[in-house]
């Protein structure tokens, strides 16, 4: 409370402080009108009665004062009565030099009525040139004060077309967008030539638009025409100055454009007015994720509430990528308090001073400790007595989780044993696993490992009290260690970007609609079932290598060089959503499906659970796999491991590596 009176009263006072420069504005702008049509009566009276061969009627000038101050009286009430006093003429469009001109008409008309008046009743003759010439001088004045901005833009828009060396040292802008924006950022180039902008030419779709001009630069066509425009103009940069485009109008317009080579910028989003008044305009790159081709999924807010709202909600692994986003989720669709149970304390610390600067700390709390310990998660959740349980907590890295497997199969399978343990016994009422594409014909340690996570859901899930469910989705952008990041800093370090193969392909989506998607899905949980999300169309990770290239201003293969190294241990060239015998269903929420399951034999699963468990714990690594590999069909392994000697074999006749290069890649077969 205390804060919002201290700003309603910084609010009052900053009123206080502009109402007298406002008024004082109006005052000094009025005084000007009246000075300006003094001067342009007389200026009028100067051109018309000092010529040599026109003599003033002697009645005319026994009354001229008279009718002087009358004539100067109608054009200020005119100017008055069609607001022209209340305009921010620094920014004045049309709607201002309507009313203007409009009281300039009316002027006219009223004039020549009292012409008309003082020419019958009193034999009074104003003649209609006079009325003409001081109207014209008095618009002429007036409107140069009141424009004066516009004005000289113009004239700098006029100087820096007619100066060839200022003109060249400037970026030849090609402008997508001819509506309120495109002009408004137009404008904004026009009047600001120090940022560097030159707009040369206008693109817009609609038909009526082309031909037509926006402070002199011309619309030239549509997107049809994109490179012979930016041709014929020499184009250095294109600017997107469309306000209200989806990620897949945007995806459509980038897709026209990356072949030319250019830099293309995009207009930040605009809260108010002042934001194109800024000293500095900062134009953005596109982001990566409005590349995916999709526009995201809205919120069921039904679903979102029934999930997270008003109710404890733990997460663990809270700190990591999912994990960190999940409780920022759950704090902002008000949650009653959540828990934060994760084992590394630099994450955990980070995401607390992030925390207590956003929300009040109270909302929250941190608890340290690893879901292998299952004493620390019975003494955690008997605590707090969640409502709802995200299980984020697991080894990611496909390559690392080959050469540790046992540790793999710890964390992430009997962790997740140990969670669903400790969460019934807790009275936990809903469970929600964090799963994965890659747990789908799994070709490698870590997936197979989530894939035996999701078993351990479908089997106890179906005679558990307690409503659980596993969510299956492909990579977010951007999360730790992932390919984002990752080209990210090659791209910073000038290259090479290296891929395991050209035609890699992932299903992508970004770390929030994700989690708010799994969050939703946490609301259907109730025995047992898998979700999936809808990912949309999988993308190769070529094309988005290039197009991180594109949008940091640089040319694939040009600048920034793609190596092709060869498929790693486990890696496929494409992951999948559902095994093929599985068919989904739709749910409450258009953006998750649920999948009919095959049954699993219970008792055959627990043992190959025990063999599992002592082979992992035992510490024997071959074991291990062979068992985990025994429990998940591996055959997609064995055919990942022939495309991955393949993959190596052609990146070093692609690149014909020698040396040290080639012997690398060999010893990797």
């Amino acid at each position: 409370m205390g804060k919002n009176n201290k700003r309603q009263d910084n609010k009052t006072a900053n009123e206080r402080e502009s109402s007298p420069r406002r008024y004082r504005g109006i005052i000094i702008t009025f005084f000007l009108d009246i000075a300006f049509a003094v001067f342009a009566y007389w200026l009028a009276r100067t051109v018309l009665f000092y010529s040599e061969n026109v003599t003033m009627p002697d009645l005319y000038n026994r009354y001229e004062l008279a009718v002087a101050a009358v004539v100067i009286l109608i054009m200020v009430s005119m100017l008055v009565f069609f607001d022209c006093y209340n305009a921010v003429w620094r920014y004045a469009g049309r709607v201002e030099f309507f009313k203007f001109l409009l009281a300039y008409i009316t002027s006219f008309i009223v004039l020549m009525l009292l012409k008309l008046v003082l020419n019958f009743a009193f034999r009074i003759d104003v003649w209609s040139t006079l009325i003409i010439l001081y109207l014209l001088f008095s618009a002429l004045l007036s409107g140069a004060a009141r424009f004066f901005h516009a004005i000289l833009h113009y004239a700098n828009h006029l100087r820096n077309s007619l100066n060839g060396k200022s003109a060249a040292e400037m970026k030849r802008t090609i402008v997508i967008g001819a509506g309120y924006t495109g002009s408004l950022l137009i404008n904004r180039f026009i009047n600001n030539p120090h940022e560097g902008y030159y707009p040369v030419a206008v693109i817009d779709d609609d038909p009526d638009k082309c031909g037509l001009k926006i402070y002199g630069v011309r619309v030239e066509g549509g997107m049809e025409h994109l490179k012979e425009i930016c041709d014929k103009f020499k184009a250095d940069v294109i600017v997107i100055a469309i306000m209200s485009l989806t990620k897949s109008q945007l995806k459509q317009i980038y897709d026209k454009c990356k072949g030319l080579g250019l830099p293309i910028k995009i207009m930040p989003p605009m809260t108010n007015a002042s934001d194109l008044s800024e000293k500095t305009l900062s134009l953005r790159d596109i982001k990566i994720e409005e590349l995916l081709g999709r526009d995201e999924f809205k919120v069921n807010t039904e679903l979102m509430d029934a999930a997270v709202k008003d109710k404890v909600v733990c997460v663990t692994g809270g700190a990591g990528s999912i994990g960190s986003e999940l409780c920022r989720q759950a704090l902002n669709f008000g949650c009653k308090h959540l828990v934060i149970f994760d084992v590394h304390e630099n994450s955990m610390f980070e995401l607390n001073e992030e925390f207590k600067r956003k929300y009040d700390t109270s909302r929250y709390t941190l608890v340290i400790g690893t879901v292998r310990e299952r004493d620390k998660l019975d003494a955690a959740l008997r605590e707090y007595k969640p409502e709802i349980l995200f299980h984020a907590a697991a080894y990611k890295h496909v390559p690392m989780m080959e050469i540790s497997p046992t540790e793999c199969i710890k964390n992430n399978v009997f962790g997740t044993k140990n969670v669903i343990e400790a969460a019934e016994a807790a009275g936990v009422k809903k469970f929600v696993l964090i799963s994965t594409d890659k747990a789908v014909n799994p070709a490698n340690v870590m997936g197979a490992s989530k894939r035996i996570a999701e078993m351990l859901i479908q089997t106890r899930g179906r005679a558990s009290s307690m409503q659980m469910a596993a969510v299956r989705f492909g990579n977010v952008l951007g999360s730790n260690g992932s390919v984002i990041p990752t080209f990210l800093k090659q791209i910073k370090e000038g290259g090479p970007i290296t891929l395991t193969h050209r035609y890699i392909k992932r299903y992508f989506m970004t770390i929030p609609e994700a989690v708010r998607l799994v969050m939703q899905a946490g609301a259907l949980a109730s025995s047992g079932e898998v979700f999936v999300l809808d990912m949309g169309e999988p993308v190769y990770i070529y094309d988005l290598a290039c197009d991180l290239i594109r949008i940091n201003g640089l040319v694939p293969e040009q600048d920034i060089p793609i190596v092709v190294t060869g498929l790693r241990e486990g890696e496929k060239l494409f992951e999948e959503l559902r095994y093929d015998k599985e068919q989904v269903d739709a749910t409450l929420h258009e953006g998750i499906f649920v999948t009919r399951l095959e049954n699993i034999d219970i008792n055959k699963f627990n043992a190959d659970l025990a063999e599992l468990r002592e082979a992992a714990f035992g510490e024997e690594a071959d074991r291990t796999v062979s068992d985990i590999f025994a429990i998940v069909p591996n055959e997609y392994r064995k055919i990942a491991e022939v495309e991955r000697k393949e993959s190596i074999l052609a990146a070093m006749a692609q690149n014909k590596e020698g040396g040290d290069g080639s012997v690398s890649l060999i010893e990797r077969i």
